[in-house]
């Protein structure tokens, strides 16, 4: 007796191929997503590993730094890498610049990667920027115990976070607006609507610190990471180290 045999289709049907390619793409799309997530978290890590490291070069450098005047037992800080031809020195190239005279040339720029030893970019290949109180960074001077920072942090709201501090670190983020790169381009500014972001690009000794916001925020959008080294900090280190009475 013959037996019917049932034909069944060895591969896909069309259909069955396009949907498995429509899943294979949501699984992909949902996999680079998460991906791309931890890409940026890990950039912020090492942002934050940098701001860290600057910190702790500008300490270095003051405790290995003394005044050139009499009593020469002051310590002092670096100076910023500038980002303008005017001037003493060189733009862009790492080292800080100083007057003749022991003053900085400017006091906002570049930190100083070549003069500190180390590279001075944040996760997203920028450069850090940096500002120093003139009087802990004069040469000829160094500071003292009393010596006060002019620089102060306030929050998205306006609200002091910190005051009075000598030395801010920061990153301009993923967004990288107002940023030098590492090769020394100028990124372009932020928009005038990202208010936070404005207030760290624009040379004054006012800056913020906040969590991060997108463009539906009041203030802007907001992606800068901030450190600061504030009077205790330095001043401790330096008499720690006996670099201050």
């Amino acid at each position: 007796m013959l037996r019917q045999r049932i034909a069944v289709p060895s591969g896909f049907t069309l259909v069955e191929m396009a949907m498995v390619v429509l899943i294979m793409g949501l699984l992909l799309g949902g996999g680079l997503g998460v991906v791309s997530v931890q890409i940026e978290q890990q950039k912020i890590k090492d942002t934050r590993k940098a701001l860290d490291e600057a910190r702790e070069a500008v300490m270095g450098f003051g405790l290995s730094h003394t005044e050139s005047n009499p009593p020469a037992t002051r310590p002092f800080l670096p100076c910023p890498d500038k980002t303008v031809a005017a001037g003493v020195g060189a733009p862009n190239d790492g080292q800080e610049d100083r007057n003749p005279v022991g003053t900085c040339v400017v006091q906002e720029g570049n930190l100083p990667w070549v003069t500190l030893g180390f590279n001075g970019l944040d996760g997203w290949g920028n450069r850090l920027r940096y500002r120093v109180t003139p009087a802990f960074a004069n040469s000829a001077t160094g500071f003292l115990l009393t010596t006060a920072g002019n620089i102060t942090i306030n929050n998205r709201a306006g609200a002091a976070v910190a005051t009075a501090i000598p030395v801010v670190v920061l990153s301009h983020g993923p967004n990288r607006f107002g940023a030098t790169t590492g090769g020394g381009a100028v990124t372009p500014a932020p928009p005038p609507a990202n208010l936070a972001e404005v207030e760290n690009t624009d040379g004054d000794a006012i800056f913020v610190s906040d969590s991060p916001t997108d463009t539906t925020a009041p203030t802007g959008a907001f992606d800068d990471v901030v450190a600061w080294l504030s009077s205790a900090q330095l001043v401790n280190r330096m008499v720690q180290a006996s670099r201050l009475p």
